[in-house]
């Protein structure tokens, strides 16, 4: 323990990232779970009054983009990246170290302060009447995380274009470099924005200046561009990971190579840039003028080819292969439909009529976490079971797994498909009750038993990486997952000199 806590190296580094952000997951989870519980009956359940559920709502998510989703994809980005470009470490080992210990303060701050702003804090409220110190140690807590993003991708970005070894051009590297590579990059140009954003919501109020204050000048809406600025992009920041992770998982279990590399390199590119050129979608109602909202919602749609993309290469890596529906790729495949039925709803998001009509309802609730919990969770786990003997020589139990993963699909599909019929029938978003109406009372407790399956599977999950870790059978490194191949060819054919 005490070796892996000071070490600087890029597996323990990486390690330390797992490990944290999978403890993040499953107690962000945890206030889920008390959110859904809440909300299965009309009036007053678990949860004493709406400050509790707002300040619940706001850790959860904070809780589960910064210091799950962010934080899980550097650690697997740290543990591969130098190997997968043939160097020794990253670029800055220290800096390395430094970038994860910046995280435990960050957490500790949202955690201890757990504020009330929502994870958005938009203005007027939070520079006016949110409670202190609570909206200060949001403030300050992701200004620690963001800082230590900036220094984690600053080290991926040298490492993979300064590092990687002579004789291995950028379009032979694996396509999990390319997705850490684009994603460091979009994290350089957007977290700055949020970090001025943070600034002046904090300098507002300390009673300091009036950015935001209309009184003074100001303007709230001009933090909502600040922070869509930086928040549309990372939505693809917490995506792109995934996508990478897929690329490894697909055809590995297809037992087939890729369908077309140059393609996911340049949706890959693709998504990074178009990831800026949308952010006002989130801002249709807010005035602007029909010219800006079209541009937004072409800048929008063009999200969808990209992606589209993606999805074409999985489908078709998978046509006619050898597939192994071990645990790893059953996650990349169920978080493949499930990135299909976010993305089916996000179209609707785009079209300005029926964006007025689903925003700010729980249809956007259903649609984004789809992509997170869905997609993203779902390629995350798949990928950290697949890495799983490779990083403890152990394996998990594989009935186990399977069971967990129908889990939580059954589970995530019952929560978030549910919720877009929810939004549809009126009811908003981050609401402590609801009128007790049919259908609102049957689909919110619909909602409510699928996160109670899903949290069934995560205990599930959970005590199987602990259980394997320590008392897992002995894995063939070689092949853990049987699917009939070496790892090391070039190693195994030659004669020892």
């Amino acid at each position: 323990m005490w070796e892996i806590l000071f070490s600087s190296h890029h597996t323990d580094v990486g390690l330390l990232y797992i490990i944290l952000s999978f403890t993040a997951f499953i107690i962000g989870g945890a206030l889920a779970i008390a959110i859904r519980t809440e909300l299965f009956l009309p009036g007053t359940q678990l949860i004493a009054d709406s400050t509790t559920f707002h300040r619940i709502f706001t850790v959860h998510g904070t809780n589960m983009l910064f210091l799950w989703l962010v934080p899980f994809a550097s650690g697997m980005g740290n543990y591969l990246i130098p190997i997968m470009v043939r160097y020794k470490d990253m670029a800055w080992p220290k800096l390395n170290a430094v970038a994860f210990w910046m995280i435990p303060v960050g957490m500790a701050l949202i955690w201890m302060g757990f504020a009330d702003t929502t994870w958005m804090a938009y203005p007027p409220y939070s520079t006016t009447k949110a409670p202190g110190p609570a909206a200060e140690m949001w403030i300050f807590g992701l200004k620690i995380l963001g800082i230590s993003s900036i220094l984690g991708s600053i080290n991926f970005i040298v490492t993979i274009l300064k590092m990687k070894h002579p004789d291995l051009p950028l379009m032979k590297t694996s396509l999990f470099v390319w997705a850490t590579l684009v994603t460091s990059l979009m994290i350089l140009v957007a977290i700055p924005t949020f970090a001025a954003a943070l600034i002046m919501l904090y300098t507002d109020r300390l009673g300091v200046s009036g950015f935001f204050d209309p009184t003074r000048g100001g303007d709230p809406i001009a933090y909502q561009h600040l922070f869509w600025f930086t928040f549309h992009p990372e939505v693809y920041i917490f995506l792109l990971p995934a996508v990478g992770m897929m690329y490894e998982l697909i055809p590995k279990f297809s037992r087939k190579p890729i369908f077309s590399y140059q393609s996911g390199v340049t949706a890959f590119v693709l998504l990074g840039i178009v990831g800026f050129a949308s952010w006002a979608h989130h801002m249709y109602s807010t005035g602007m003028s029909f010219t800006e909202k079209t541009v937004f919602m072409v800048g929008t749609l063009a999200a969808v080819p990209a992606s589209a993309m993606h999805i074409f290469n999985w489908i078709a890596t998978m046509w006619g292969g050898r597939i192994k529906f071990a645990s790893p790729m059953s996650f990349a495949v169920g978080g493949v439909v499930l990135f299909f039925y976010a993305g089916a709803g996000g179209i609707v998001n785009t079209a300005m009529p029926l964006d007025f009509i689903t925003h700010d309802s729980y249809w956007v609730v259903g649609h984004f976490h789809l992509f997170v919990m869905g997609m993203v969770t779902f390629g995350f786990i798949g990928f950290l079971l697949y890495m799983f003997p490779f990083i403890t020589g152990r394996m998990f139990n594989e009935k186990a797994a399977m069971v967990s993963f129908w889990l939580f699909f059954v589970g995530v599909s019952l929560i978030f498909l549910t919720q877009h019929v929810l939004g549809l029938y009126g009811q908003p978003r981050r609401v402590y009750d609801y009128v007790p109406v049919q259908p609102l009372i049957i689909l919110n407790q619909i909602s409510s038993v699928g996160a109670w399956i899903t949290a069934t599977g995560a205990a599930l999950l959970t005590g199987l990486l602990i259980h394997g870790s320590m008392k897992g059978r002995y894995a063939d490194t070689k092949d853990p997952f049987q699917l009939g191949e070496t790892y090391f060819p070039i190693a195994a054919k030659e004669p020892h000199h």
